[in-house]
């Protein structure tokens, strides 16, 4: 580390704390970091408030260069870092300074990174390490309104229509369990009974008539549908023949 302004700072505020018996919430600090070589003993640990292990945090950044400022941006850049054993210092100068260092931080960490392979890239999982693996998988909760919002936005992309989280994740719901793909007989009679009585839209007709333009009809084994052209020869080479299929007289 560096000897300057910052390292005076920075072991007169640990020096203090090291003097003192603090009450309330406190974090504990390697006073050399461990990633400088820092141990474990007691003379290198203190207790310090939320506000101070920031402060020194800060300072370190400050106080080295090199490599050992790259650690110790990866370091600042953990302060952010919250569970329930922590209660980090938050203020408009705790973000601004995260801010600063968190740009810093991230060209350092690319090109700390850059031309590293993953560390898990062509990684096989055996044995127990594979089971574990696949216990988190089955008990990774999914949030249905995440996966709803992540749909809508897929068809947003796709479509330019806006759709709501709540109207995609009943989508969802109602079409879970369902197979895709062409409609059965029974799927047919279904949609034929709902769609019963229900009146078409004026421009239903003329979609019809555009999607259909091209279309050549073809029948098999009593079942109609209508094909492309450059789709037709896979077809009669499939034995479908051309013409709609006979229809029983009334």
């Amino acid at each position: 580390m560096l000897t300057n302004k910052y390292s005076k700072t920075y072991f007169a505020i640990t020096s203090n704390a090291k003097q003192r018996i603090t009450e309330g919430y406190t974090e504990l600090h390697h006073i050399t970091p461990q990633s400088m070589g820092g141990s474990n003993d007691k003379d290198n640990l203190v207790e310090l408030t939320a506000r101070e292990h920031f402060i020194c945090h800060w300072l370190l950044v400050k106080m080295t260069e090199g490599k050992d400022r790259s650690k110790m941006l990866y370091a600042l850049n953990g302060m952010k870092a919250e569970n329930r054993y922590q209660q980090r210092y938050n203020t408009k100068i705790t973000a601004r300074v995260y801010e600063t260092y968190r740009i810093e931080h991230a060209e350092n960490h690319s090109k700390t990174m850059k031309g590293r392979p993953a560390w898990n890239k062509g990684r096989i999982l055996e044995g127990i390490e594979l089971e574990e693996h696949r216990e988190r998988t089955r008990n990774r909760k999914i949030d249905p309104i995440k996966q709803a919002e992540g749909q809508r936005k897929r068809v947003e992309k796709m479509t330019g229509r806006k759709q709501s989280a709540e109207s995609s994740l009943k989508k969802s719901l109602a079409l879970k369990g369902k197979s895709k793909g062409p409609m059965s007989e029974e799927q047919k009679q279904a949609r034929s009974i709902t769609m019963t009585g229900q009146k078409k839209t004026k421009s239903h007709g003329t979609n019809v008539a555009k999607a259909n333009i091209g279309n050549i009809s073809i029948n098999k084994d009593e079942v109609e549908k209508k094909v492309k052209q450059d789709t037709l020869q896979s077809y009669l080479d499939q034995g479908w023949q051309l013409g709609g299929k006979k229809r029983k007289p009334a």
